[in-house]
């Protein structure tokens, strides 16, 4: 027999009946198969595309946070410059008028980039303590605020969506006679 003419046979293309016969395949079940093979496939493209999709996002995001993390030494550096110059005898002085101005030129192209970025500043003030956007430097004893709320904001935090770059440092309060451990 020619091999480029022989066509085997199998249990999926043919069905015996009982006489031992084989019957042509049924069209409609093949064409059901095909069309959930069909399916399937459709359903996983769409699926590793959106896990693409995805994984190219929180690649961004993360790139984002590193340059942002890189950049911010250098705006505090700046924000600390401006609040030391506003507290010097010399503060009225056009010079350091000038100065001072010069620097809060800089903190503010650097807020607008920020935000361009998509960065969000975490000034808590006021609200309860979370860890996990939250550092606590100190608790302060105080019947003036409920415990476990942000008294005094020492650096504000940073985070891009809802990726952390840095907690903000704050003071928390404590109840009169509970920070001691009493």
């Amino acid at each position: 027999m020619d091999p480029k003419h022989h066509t085997a046979e199998t249990p999926e293309t043919t069905s015996e009946d009982q006489d031992g016969e084989t019957s042509p395949p049924d069209p409609a079940a093949e064409l059901e198969e095909i069309k959930d093979k069909w399916m399937r496939a459709l359903a996983e493209v769409e699926n590793a595309r959106k896990r693409a999709n995805a994984a190219r996002l929180d690649g961004r995001e993360h790139g984002l946070a590193v340059a942002v993390e890189a950049l911010v030494p250098a705006f505090d550096a700046v924000t600390v410059a401006i609040e030391t110059a506003r507290k010097s005898p010399e503060a009225d002085t056009p010079a350091l008028a000038s100065y001072v101005e010069g620097l809060c030129n800089i903190k503010t192209a650097f807020e607008a980039g920020l935000k361009v970025l998509g960065v969000t500043t975490i000034t808590p003030e006021g609200t309860a303590f979370d860890p996990e956007r939250h550092e606590a430097l100190q608790a302060q004893e105080t019947d003036k605020v409920e415990p476990g709320h942000v008294l005094a904001l020492h650096r504000p935090g940073l985070a891009l969506g809802k990726r952390l770059i840095r907690p903000a440092h704050v003071t928390v309060s404590a109840a009169p006679g509970k920070a001691s451990g009493d």
